[in-house]
């Protein structure tokens, strides 16, 4: 194969050789013998070309049919013989000025196709010596004392260009048995890759259910629940579920940048007001542990994703905090020429320098040896990393072990006029409207949940149903004469039925005007790229009690505020 990829080399080289050979000698031989030859390097040249198309015409099998040998072979044979003829027909020139022209030539269009050829050993032979060897002959039959010693010393070059040619082909064999090996190897982990997020998208989806169901029955009995001994146990719940859904939530960050649906919207904005926003929101969690937590003021107007670079410094904060035990941590920035530097600095434990570059891969935690689910998967720096490569600022590190960290991420400054910002809040505490009394349809194969769901919105003072498939809630609409305000549908339903299927039956038999929530536990990129452009407002599980509230008041209510997650 590799043979004929490189057919193209010898196919031009030899005809350029042969037309500029003919030009040069045309009035220093017998130019009988001179078209003669040019005649058959030529047509060597047009046959090499119709093999060269029908080769690459060829499937990969029938490549490898032994006839691709033979007219190797065959070819190389005849182009030396072709070439050889020289030294019989055209040597010595009639005039003898053209000697060292033909000495020259006797010299290098044996060796020229060295490259080419030697790739098929066979090929090269059948090409390499009936063309040097009458060059050899010719040569050692004058009675001049220099030309049989030209003759001696080619002698003496076809043993080291056989050396040669032998020793670059077995180079190039092994080449090529590494590059195989290599592209095995290669196949293998991306095998391995995609059964490992296969694996991770199908655990993750089946840990969602019963966490997105827990977080429903928590909400729903926490209105119920009076005494304080009950309250405090029910938070302590609370809490591990919180725990769980964030460590999930980092899960589903990482997919969605797998599946690149993570958009960028980039402008220019004050940096100072992100800054001071994240100082007050992280300023007490830094006090509860006795820290110091401070903010360097800046004017500066930058450009970027506010909202990415916001999630960005989250989660170089929430690090920082973590991992420093006393002592403090500093926010700010520092302008360097048309860029400026935002850092997160700590006093904390440190990370060694052999081990820098493993903090942004996933799943590493230096310092969580006891495996602490409070410090969660070891993904916060991975997304980080990725984060900042998607938006091309560059991100460094510099530690020394037992001293501290500093992040810093590197952002373009902006001579814009900058627009303000509005940053998606962490918690939305708007509060449900009582008695709307208001229908909503769950539509969510998963028993558990859909108990769940309707255990919470009772809670809320809506009135619910649910139904496990799109047909059967179909059927119950039509059995009951009651259109629902609102539909809450879970993406992936039973017997490969999707929430875009069911919600175009439920649109082209009822009002179009219904508002639908997909709920979806994937997290395979391909689902989230699915789910992602299905155009409607998507949650992912377990979703968070007071996020599906906002959501459901918002579209029941145009007036209400709500932002998407």
């Amino acid at each position: 194969r590799t043979h004929y990829r490189q057919l193209p080399a010898v196919i031009v080289a030899p005809a350029l050789g042969g037309i500029f050979t003919a030009w040069v000698l045309w009035r220093a031989v017998d130019t009988h013998y001179l078209l003669i030859g040019l005649a058959g390097v030529l047509s060597i040249s047009v046959l090499r070309i119709g093999l060269y198309k029908w080769y690459q015409a060829e499937d990969a099998d029938a490549s490898l049919h032994p006839r691709w040998r033979f007219f190797a072979i065959a070819t190389a044979t005849v182009s030396g013989v072709i070439w050889g003829s020289a030294a019989i027909f055209l040597y010595p020139p009639l005039l003898p000025e053209y000697e060292v022209y033909m000495l020259v030539l006797l010299a290098l269009i044996p060796v020229a196709p060295v490259a080419a050829l030697a790739v098929y050993m066979p090929a090269f032979y059948a090409y390499y010596i009936p063309c040097i060897a009458p060059f050899i002959i010719m040569l050692g039959l004058q009675d001049n004392r220099a030309e049989r010693m030209t003759a001696l010393l080619l002698i003496m070059m076809m043993g080291a260009t056989l050396t040669f040619a032998n020793k670059y082909s077995a180079m190039l064999a092994e080449a090529i048995r590494l590059r195989l090996k290599l592209a095995d190897k290669k196949e293998a982990l991306e095998q391995s890759i995609t059964v490992k997020t296969r694996f991770l998208a199908a655990a993750s989806h089946d840990l969602r259910q019963p966490v997105h169901a827990m977080g429903l029955f928590i909400e729903s009995l926490a209105s119920s629940v009076r005494d304080i001994d009950s309250r405090r146990l029910l938070s302590q719940v609370t809490e591990s579920v919180v725990t769980l859904r964030r460590m999930l939530d980092a899960m589903l960050d990482v997919s969605r940048l797998d599946a690149e649906v993570v958009e960028t919207q980039r402008r220019s904005f004050r940096l100072n007001t992100l800054l001071i926003k994240l100082h007050h929101e992280y300023i007490s969690l830094a006090e509860q542990k006795g820290l110091r937590f401070d903010c360097v003021d800046s004017r500066v107007v930058v450009n970027s994703d506010p909202v990415l670079l916001e999630r960005i410094l989250r989660n170089l904060l929430t690090n920082a905090i973590r991992y420093t035990r006393q002592g403090g941590i500093v926010l700010g920035c520092r302008r360097r020429g048309e860029c400026v530097q935002v850092w997160v600095c700590d006093t904390g434990v440190g990370i060694p320098v052999s081990r820098q570059e493993e903090i942004f891969h996933e799943f590493t935690q230096l310092q969580n040896a006891e495996r602490n689910p409070g410090y969660g998967l070891g993904l916060g720096l991975s997304i980080v990393k990725r984060l900042a490569d998607l938006l091309k600022h560059k991100i460094q590190v510099r530690s020394r072990e037992g001293t501290g960290s500093t992040f810093s991420i590197e952002l373009p400054c902006s001579a814009e006029r900058p627009q303000e910002m509005n940053l998606p809040a962490e918690e939305y505490p708007a509060a449900c409207p009582e008695h709307r009394n208001l229908l909503i349809l769950i539509i969510d194969d998963d028993k558990s949940i859909r108990l769940g769901m309707t255990a919470l919105l009772e809670s809320w003072k809506f009135k619910a149903t649910s139904s496990a498939t799109g047909h059967h809630a179909l059927k119950k609409i039509r059995e009951r004469g009651c259109v629902p305000d609102l539909v809450i549908i879970d993406y992936r339903l039973s017997q490969g039925e999707t929430a875009p299927d069911v919600i175009a039956r439920l649109k082209a038999e009822l009002d179009d005007q219904i508002p639908f929530i997909i709920v979806t536990g994937d997290t395979a990129p391909d689902r989230i790229r699915e789910a992602h452009y299905a155009g409607y407002l998507l949650l992912h599980k377990p979703v968070d009690p007071d996020r599906l509230k906002v959501c459901i008041n918002a579209l029941l209510d145009p007036a209400a505020r709500v932002v998407a997650p």
